[in-house]
């Protein structure tokens, strides 16, 4: 072979890499924006529910998880597990009051999904304010994907408008719920109300 084509080779080898590498930085860099374009919308979604205040945060109280629970919880699976559970109840809130159920799949799946999409009509103009949640770990599974636990007492606020101005009434509910760890974040699986104690519709403070 000539040095002639030794170099017009050698070239061609050379262009070829750099063409190879400008292709996969571009395939890199195409697949790196559909992953921030992904995280960005799956953040979106979740935000929908409202950014949970601190004193929100404050008012849900763990009890020592209970004897049958087959091991025990990291911490930071249970402030994720918290947080998830009060996005849970915002989302009910957006549905109570608008009716707008775009964002519940976020927060719930399998029966507790289908529960509330088959209510979601059903609030009759009535507004939804969690208040606080006194929960117990009652189940977790050898993987970490599944957590049962029971919500001793959920006390909720009532409010709907009527013509002689808003009237309230408070709640506090047991519940049992499963949640499942599906796609990074923790959803409501089944959730069950097992009792209610209702108190008397009031005139709303100022």
């Amino acid at each position: 072979m000539s040095r002639s084509s030794t170099k017009m080779s050698a070239r061609l080898a050379v262009a070829l890499v750099v063409v190879v590498t400008t292709l996969g930085a571009v395939a890199v860099g195409a697949a790196s924006v559909r992953a921030v374009t992904a995280s960005s919308e799956r953040a979106a979604i979740f935000n929908d529910a409202g950014v949970l205040p601190s004193d929100l945060t404050d008012a849900v109280t763990w009890r020592p998880d209970a004897n049958r629970a087959t091991r025990p919880m990291e911490p930071l699976t249970r402030e994720l597990v918290t947080a998830s559970w009060l996005r849970a109840w915002e989302q009910l809130r957006i549905v109570a009051e608008t009716g707008d159920t775009s964002g519940v799949a976020v927060s719930f799946s399998n029966t507790a999904l289908d529960d509330v999409l088959a209510g979601a009509n059903g609030h009759g103009g009535q507004s939804l304010r969690q208040q606080s949640h006194d929960l117990e770990l009652t189940f977790y599974s050898d993987d970490g994907q599944v957590i049962g636990l029971t919500a001793h007492a959920t006390e909720l606020v009532h409010s709907i408008e009527r013509d002689d101005g808003r009237m309230e009434r408070r709640s506090v509910e047991r519940y049992d719920a499963v949640l499942v760890l599906e796609d990074g974040g923790w959803r409501i699986h089944h959730l069950v109300r097992r009792s209610v104690e209702l108190g008397p519709w009031l005139i709303a403070p100022e």
